[in-house]
């Protein structure tokens, strides 16, 4: 039988980022919660917790926490259940990992109507789309987005079709910055030069064409690191950087003139939805409206 008071100490420790952090939100002192961890890794026989900085879960601790965290889903979802014969039932709290992208192409305005009829809270966990896969094998999250369709043991899976990526400028910047040919190819020479807005700090799409496009690894170009997909998308609206963005994201200032598109860089990014193989009924809604939303965004076909 798992002591789930052990587990709770692990998960909180993880999701607090330290030992201190975490006594303060279960009201024990440091010591009792590095007892706790002590303990559980005493029972396993192995370490749990590796203490680097960040901390960071083994192995057979991420295992334990997709479990414990899987308990808490199911008991939310119990209570919910009991709650039923109530006049107002529970708010129920749903931990996802979305990418930036979709967020941008509004993908909370189409959960909406969801989220108010079934009193559901969403705890979002934006990262990119390449990287969201480890929440879900850590058990930080109950589903999540992201590139890889590989199955992670435990869980399901479903196509959301493909979000097709552009690169895009103002008129002014591709005067300034690009020769005359843009239109068909860009030069490694051009994009060396150029100032691009790139997302974040970890290895992202645009990062990866300039790579394997034009041979260009970061630091052989400028570019503002801009850890917002809305932002990122007004840096190259206002003219100081080129950008490569969602097609939808960018339509109606394409269509307008704002924007034009580097056809250079266009790229097509596969989506999948991944979730916890036993979902709660919450957890099922949220997936057939992700689905539906991906029909709009992602040219999923039902």
């Amino acid at each position: 039988m798992f002591d789930y008071k052990l587990l709770e100490a692990l998960d909180m420790v993880l999701r607090c980022g330290s030992f201190d952090a975490a006594a303060k939100r279960l009201h024990l002192t440091p010591s009792a919660i590095s007892q706790r961890i002590r303990q559980l890794e005493e029972r396993h026989g192995e370490v749990l917790l590796r203490r680097e900085n960040p901390l960071r879960a083994t192995a057979t601790g991420e295992k334990l926490l997709a479990h414990v965290r899987q308990v808490r889903s199911l008991e939310g979802e119990l209570d919910e259940q009991l709650a039923q014969e109530s006049t107002v039932s529970e708010w129920v709290t749903l931990r996802v990992g979305v990418n930036a992208d979709s967020l941008a192409l509004g993908l909370l305005s189409a959960l909406a109507p969801l989220l108010a009829q079934q009193r559901l809270l969403l705890e979002c966990v934006v990262d990119d789309e390449a990287y969201t896969l480890d929440l879900l094998r850590s058990g930080e999250v109950s589903g999540c987005i992201s590139t890889q369709p590989n199955i992670v043991a435990g869980c399901g899976v479903l196509p959301l079709g493909s979000m097709e990526y552009i690169g895009v400028a103002t008129p002014d910047f591709l005067a300034q910055y690009f020769a005359l040919n843009w239109q068909t190819e860009l030069q490694a020479s051009d994009l060396a030069a150029a100032p691009a807005a790139v997302f974040g700090h970890k290895e992202s799409l645009h990062r990866r064409l300039l790579r394997e496009r034009w041979q260009l690894l970061e630091g052989q170009y400028p570019c503002h690191v801009i850890p917002d997909s809305n932002a990122l998308y007004a840096a190259a609206l206002a003219g100081f950087a080129y950008a490569v963005v969602p097609r939808a994201q960018a339509q109606a200032d394409l269509a307008s003139g704002l924007l034009c598109e580097l056809p250079a860089l266009a790229h097509s990014t596969p989506l999948f939805w991944h979730h916890w193989a036993r979902q709660t009924r919450p957890a099922q809604l949220l997936s057939q409206a992700l689905l539906g939303f991906a029909q709009t965004h992602f040219g999923h076909q039902l």
